[in-house]
């Protein structure tokens, strides 16, 4: 199982369900389906058979979506995918969850909608070597086995669980777009690809490009589960996929991208099965034999750094790949920087010098990654008071961030934006990684400005974000 997916062995249900009778409608689904049934198909794609991509649009019985997975499980023998996009629903009284159908309501589901086991089953007994569920609906998260054992595909061999939501969470339909959030990535990233990633496609790299993008516009988070290691074999064709030349194979710079790269991804699984451990221990750590106790806090700050790091090397993937994407919104600044020094309690150590109002586009979370940066390099390295300025212009806009300290050594002024550089080198094991001034001035790049670093005149470092008025 190292190569594409061979079309004429694989399967492929996509089931939408869009209106209701008790429940909202979701007109978005219809979409949904019909642009998937266009990618599997496309020779871009798989060039799937359209006899092998069955469609399922608003089945008002349970068993209409039971009979096309059979179906499929049976005659598929290289890939298996399934799709349901609609409203989940939760039984009351085993938690287990149901797929919405026309008549479902949510207090009755066990007879009104698809029990997750109907789709589970066929799974089980299926020949196909690769085999994938994708939910869009809420609570999907509830697959990945989170809730109770039995209730997702996470035990059988060579499976891809790939959920729109946390188990708890709502998945979005936002009003006014053609699709859900979670499919709208889906089809976007099958459509365009991505930048600087190898000729094929896995799904590993298919799920951190979308939940990249959702978390960059605020909106939930997809969750997944792999087994066997399927989420690393190529599923799809890169569209975004250019041969190197063999400059570019010999540069160390493209050298030392790639292995950022593939290091951030190849952490990041570890890292969730340590983090899952850790927060059992930090629950118990009240009752730990006292010897223990600080071994056990130690490794558990340890693996928060580890996360905080590799979150950060991702954000420095998406910006060496091309793919980080401004989300912008009409904001007011000033609102902005007061409610970042709010949140990590800076507010008093910090004096806030700014107009009453000054609203612009921008993309918020990138601007509070800025400041978060910036004001706290400010607080941690430099000297009380820390002053922060917001200075309108024509169609630009000031953001100065001064401190009171001994300001920047004047040999490393013109590095402190570089990559890993630290102005201190006498602090090795300071927590900071020495990538968030360059984090920094990426996010102040995409938006269309920059960040300049200098001492003032008497004593102390300041730092300007100069933003214009539309990122």
């Amino acid at each position: 199982m190292t190569g594409l997916p061979d079309p004429d062995r694989s399967r492929v249900v996509l089931v939408g369900s869009s209106r209701f009778a008790q429940l909202a409608d979701l007109p978005a689904v219809s979409a949904n389906v019909a642009a998937l049934r266009d990618k599997f198909t496309s020779e871009e794609v798989w060039g799937l058979d359209t006899a092998h991509c069955s469609i399922v649009t608003d089945p008002r019985e349970p068993r209409l979506v039971s009979q096309a997975v059979k179906r499929a499980a049976q005659e598929a023998t290289d890939t298996l995918i399934f799709y349901y996009a609609g409203h989940g629903l939760i039984d009351p009284g085993t938690g287990e969850l149901y797929l919405a159908l026309y008549d479902s309501h949510a207090q009755e589901v066990y007879d009104s909608a698809v029990p997750y086991q109907w789709i589970r089953r066929p799974f089980e007994t299926s020949r196909a070597v690769r085999r994938i569920v994708v939910l869009d609906c809420c609570y999907s998260g509830r697959v990945l086995g989170a809730m109770s054992e039995g209730l997702g595909l996470a035990e059988i061999d060579g499976t891809y669980l790939l959920a729109a939501a946390a188990e708890n969470a709502l998945a979005l339909a936002p009003p006014g777009e053609l699709y859900t959030a979670f499919t709208g990535e889906l089809v976007s990233l099958l459509h365009q690809g991505v930048p600087g990633a190898s000729e094929s496609l896995t799904l590993n790299e298919i799920y951190e490009g979308m939940r990249s993008s959702l978390r960059a516009a605020e909106r939930p988070e997809p969750q997944c589960r792999d087994r066997n290691s399927l989420g690393t074999v190529p599923f799809i064709p890169n569209p975004a996929y250019q041969p190197r030349t063999d400059t570019a194979l010999d540069s160390p710079e493209s050298v030392m991208r790639r292995f950022v790269a593939d290091m951030s991804h190849e952490l990041r699984t570890p890292l969730t099965a340590l983090t899952a451990v850790t927060e059992v221990l930090e629950e118990e750590t009240g009752r730990l034999d006292p010897m223990i106790e600080p071994a056990v806090r130690l490794i558990i700050t340890e693996t928060r750094r580890l996360n905080d790091l590799v979150e950060t090397l991702m954000e420095v993937t998406r910006f060496d790949a091309g793919t980080a994407r401004l989300v912008t919104e009409v904001v007011d600044v000033v609102e902005q920087v007061a409610a970042c020094l709010d949140a990590r309690e800076w507010a008093a150590a910090v004096t806030l010098d700014a107009p009453h109002s000054l609203r612009v586009r921008l993309d918020p979370r990138r601007l509070d990654v800025i400041l978060a940066n910036l004001i706290g390099n400010a607080l941690k390295h430099g000297g009380s008071p820390v002053t922060v300025g917001v200075l309108p212009r024509r169609t630009e806009f000031l953001i100065e961030v001064r401190d009171s300290g001994s300001g920047v050594p004047k040999e490393a002024l013109p590095y402190v934006f570089d990559r890993f550089f630290k102005a201190d080198s006498r602090r090795p094991r300071s927590e900071g990684s020495g990538l968030g001034l360059s984090i920094a001035q990426e996010n102040a790049h995409l938006m269309g400005g920059d960040i300049q670093a200098a001492n003032q005149a008497e004593s102390g470092a300041i730092f300007t974000l100069r933003l214009p008025h539309r990122a």
